[in-house]
Formats: C-alpha cells, structure tokens, sequence
C-alpha cells in the first residue's frame, strides 16, 4: 500500500470491507477464493453478532477463519482479534498455522504494513489498536477472557466443543462494545456443552447464526474421494462419519428407545424391496405455528418415501398444504391410504381443518390418550407407536433416508417402565428439558404406526383396531 495514494488506499479498503471475496482473491491470489460455504460464513459473520459454525473436515474452515483474521487487520481500526482453544498447542498447530501460511502468500505492498510472530500479529504502527493474538480458553484464566474490550472486539473460539461453559459465560461481557463478534466454531464431537446449545438448545440456539459445513462442500471433493473418505470413517451414519463427513453431531443416548445400530443399518440401506403395490401412510406431526415447524414423513411399508418440513406454518396455512400435497403433487399411485395426524394439543386445528375439508383419509392420533393396541403393555399411545417403530427397525430390511434431523431423533427418547410395569416413552417436554429439540420428524415417523390400514412387513398388518374386553383388566 506504500506506493498508492492515500485515496487509493481508503477506497481499497472500503472494496474490502465490503467484499471478502474481493479481498481474498486480492491479498492470497485467486487459489485462495472463498468457496461457497466460507461465502456463507462471511455473510453471517457480517449481518449478525453471534455466531456458531459446525462442520466436518476438508472443506475449509480453518482457511476461512485465517482470512477472517486478516480481513479484520486491514478493514477496521480499534480492532482486537482474540482467538481462544482448548490450548495453546492447538491453537499454534491449526489456525494460527494457517494465519502464518496467508502472511507468506501476500504481495510485499501488503505484508510490509502488517507484521506476524509467533503469537501475535499486528498492524505496524498500530500495534496496540490493530491486533490479533491467542490463548487457551479455561478455567484458570476467566479474567483474560472477562476483560477484552474494543471499539471492533472479534472474538474466535476455535474447537468451541472442548472449552468449558464457564468460559462462554464470561465472553459474552464483548457485547457491550460497539461491534463486538463471537464465533464458535468446531467439529461437532460432543452432545453436550455449550457449543451443542448453540445448535441444539431451544431456547439458546435461538441467539446464533448458523453456518454448517460438509466434507461434500469442497469443491474439489470428487465422488469417488467422499466415497473413500466416508468408509474411512466407518460407514454412512457412523459416529465418525457424522462428525467428520457430515458435520453433525453424534448419535449417543444409550437408553434410547431405538438402537442407534438398528438407525445405522437403515440409512440408505440398498437391500430393501419394496412392493409397489404397497400401501403408503403419512405421519403428520403439527407444532403450533410461530417458531415451530411441523412435519410430514410419507412411509411405503418398509421405506420412508418422503420427508416434508413446514417451518412456522399456521393451522390453516397447513391443512391447506397436506390438501396441496396430496391432490396436487402426490401422484396417484404414491397417495396415502391413511394420513395420521397428532390431534394433541397444536395437533387439534389441524386435523379438524383437514378432516372438515372431506376427500382425505384423515386418521385422528391421541398420543396422549390410552393405547389403541395392546393396553397392558403400553402407558398410552405414544409409547404404543413408538414401541412398534422400535420392533419395525430391529427387525432390519427397512430404508431411511440419510436425513441427519431424523437420524438424530430417532435415537433422542428415552423409556421406562412405569409401577404398572407399561412402557413409558419420554414426553417432547422431558426431551426439552434435556436441552435436546424436539423430535419432530421422528414423532412424524412414528405415527404411522397407528395407521390400521397398512401391511408392514408380515407382521404389522392390522385391518382393525383390535377390541379388548376391558372386564379382563378390572
């Protein structure tokens, strides 16, 4: 920048600030463009102040946190950059690494205005406003953390999943300067701790942008190379795959009402037949409307055919989209014999619109009520359905899609037996006390296990509800 005028360099600048991409491609060479996903990351970075961003590996993210790095030293005065890891160590061998490999790769007109060390990097003349360094993040140096202040604070916490929540507690004293950022990034190893909160909590994921990054995000990540990377890692829906193909979190509740091996074994299974003429039956769980989604799983006895989210949808706005969905994009053939839809609670407007609107094969599911099926084995009917979704994937021979939110679900609930000796499958309510989300899509599944018009593999045809004589449980 020594050789433009003064103008020229503010106007550079301000080209910078406003374009990363422009940036990247200016200061590390066309090799070093922003792909897609560390797009989406900038734009995030820009529009909001907090910032959460889990992922697999080999897609960049560690690159793009290096640029941000170095964005941030350019494009702002009275700026600090404090990157936090679970050590120091950590934090050298990675991202400070690559923040060392960009410093080498700038043209000299840039490099001569900053310099770099071994920990700490600095605007020239301006080392004291203009900087960025690091530390660990942990118990013993709270006031570290409590005490960054700055008229632009950037806060990056690298591997977010393995630094203690009392230091996020503390970071968030940053949001009283002027444009502070707080950044968690990191593979998403663990179910628990603050990082999973930013994604998973329903109440404190509400605060964080999210970006999520696949291995498949690369650009360069040719079909056969995924194919390797994934049998590397053990396999479509392993724990392994999920964190460093998918970038999701891992699947870990060891009381859960279905065998996450049984999950495993369906994903995308390639064995499975199915008959066409079999029937289909839809699961509708509805949620209220506002920040809630409802779900729609289409099942074709021993496949799941579809997936439907409906994010914030209204009762009216979502009977009229079930009647949309099954008169005009579902085809004949594909239509269901029986739509199940939870009447419980939010459940109720839907299904009375839907059931007053005639044509459709509405079915009226009570989970909360007593078991249709089975009354000496079952605390009442969302233990029942999902008691026989748990029979359904321990058999084997049945196919799910590789849908992570369902994957995840399937495996959250947990179960009991109450004092009358009746399975108890955990409420949604109990699961959100958890700090889990709610088990939509999973709930959506396990509802059309109700449907008593169906033939599921041999043993789960039911042509009528079954009648007890309930003088034999007086």
């Amino acid at each position: 920048m020594a050789n433009i005028t003064s103008q020229q360099k503010q106007s550079l600048l301000a080209a910078f600030k406003k374009d990363p991409q422009f940036f990247a491609t200016t200061v590390f060479g066309e090799e070093n463009a922003l792909r897609p996903k560390q797009v989406e990351f900038f734009e995030k970075f820009l529009a909001h102040d907090h910032i959460t961003f889990k992922g697999g590996v080999g897609f960049g993210k560690t690159r793009v946190m290096a640029i941000l790095v170095w964005w941030a030293l350019f494009c702002f005065n009275d700026v600090k950059v404090n990157i936090f890891g679970p050590s120091e160590g950590q934090i050298q061998d990675n991202l400070w690494n690559e923040v060392g490999i960009l410093y080498g790769l700038m043209p000299e007109v840039f490099k001569e205005q900053f310099e770099y060390a071994a920990s700490r990097a600095f605007r020239i003349g301006s080392r004291n406003e203009c900087f960025a360094t690091y530390s660990a993040a942990n118990k013993d140096n709270l006031g570290t953390v409590r005490g960054i202040h700055a008229t632009n604070n950037f806060v990056l916490v690298d591997e977010a999943a393995d630094v203690p929540n009392e230091v996020f507690m503390n970071l968030e004293n940053i949001m009283s300067d002027k444009n502070p950022k707080l950044v968690l990034i990191s593979n998403p190893a663990k179910t628990t701790g603050f990082f999973y909160d930013t994604w998973e909590h329903p109440e404190i994921n509400k605060a964080w942008a999210k970006v999520h990054g696949r291995m498949s995000d690369n650009p360069n990540m040719m079909p056969e190379k995924l194919e390797a990377f994934t049998a590397l890692y053990g396999g479509k829906g392993s724990r392994q795959y999920r964190i460093m193909v998918e970038g999701e979190f891992p699947l870990d509740e060891v009381d859960g009402v279905i065998s996450r091996e049984h999950v495993i074994a369906a994903i995308e299974n390639p064995d499975v037949f199915t008959p066409k003429d079999a029937p289909v039956v839809w699961g509708l769980d509805p949620n209220g409307g506002g920040d809630d989604r409802s779900t729609l799983v289409m099942r074709k006895d021993n496949r799941i055919i579809g997936i439907k989210e409906f994010p914030g949808f209204d009762a009216v706005q979502l009977a009229n989209a079930i009647h949309s969905e099954f008169y005009s994009i579902t085809n004949l053939a594909d239509r269901p014999v029986e739509i199940c839809v939870d009447a419980n609670g939010p459940g109720y407007g839907p299904w009375n619109m839907l059931h007053n609107m005639g044509g459709l094969p509405i079915k009226k599911c009570m989970s909360q009520h007593s078991p249709t099926r089975d009354p000496l084995l079952y605390f009442n009917t969302r233990a029942q359905m999902w008691w026989e979704m748990r029979k359904w994937f321990a058999e084997g021979g049945v196919c799910i899609p590789n849908h992570p939110d369902l994957v995840m679900e399937l495996c959250l609930p947990l179960y009991e037996y109450n004092a009358k000796n009746k399975i108890l499958i955990e409420s949604k309510k109990d699961i959100r006390k958890r700090g889990k989300r709610s088990p939509d899509f999973a709930d959506a599944l396990a509802l059309t296990f109700l449907s008593n018009k169906t033939n599921v593999a041999g043993r789960f045809a039911w042509s009528k509800t079954i009648e007890y004589d309930v003088r034999c449980y007086e």
